[in-house]
């Protein structure tokens, strides 16, 4: 039982990860827009910041897929799927806690709690019998 739990929690922050480039993305237009209020911003740093916007998303919804792509490996009885998971897990974790501290924003806890269950439900998948 607690490795379905775990395979649950798993798949849905994996997909919560890979959606969240979606949100992320829609707002490059909100963005584009407080670029323009401010007209003495050069032009090609502004192309740049935005280019950047698009490529976080983007990876936002690889590192979905490939938790996704994992999850799908270990139901499978890989044992060597764990390891992707795990890292982004960790990377969620660091960046998001330190965001947090960085910029004062509370909503970047969204990502210590996604990276956090990712690392639990990845320990409880390959800890499981």
């Amino acid at each position: 039982m607690a490795r379905k739990i775990a395979s649950i929690v798993f798949l849905l922050t994996s997909i919560v990860i890979g959606l969240g480039a979606f949100g992320h993305d829609s707002n490059a237009g909100r963005l584009a827009q407080e670029f323009a209020k401010s007209p003495a911003l050069d032009p090609g740093t502004v192309s740049v910041v935005l280019a950047v916007w698009h490529f976080c998303s983007g990876c936002m919804f690889v590192l979905g897929a490939i938790c996704i792509w994992s999850w799908w490996r270990m139901r499978a009885g890989a044992r060597d799927a764990y390891f992707a998971p795990s890292l982004v897990g960790v990377f969620y974790v660091i960046t998001g806690g330190a965001t947090v501290v960085y910029t004062g924003k509370a909503f970047f806890w969204l990502f210590v709690v996604l990276g956090g269950l990712l690392l639990a439900s990845t320990l409880a998948l390959r800890t499981a019998k």
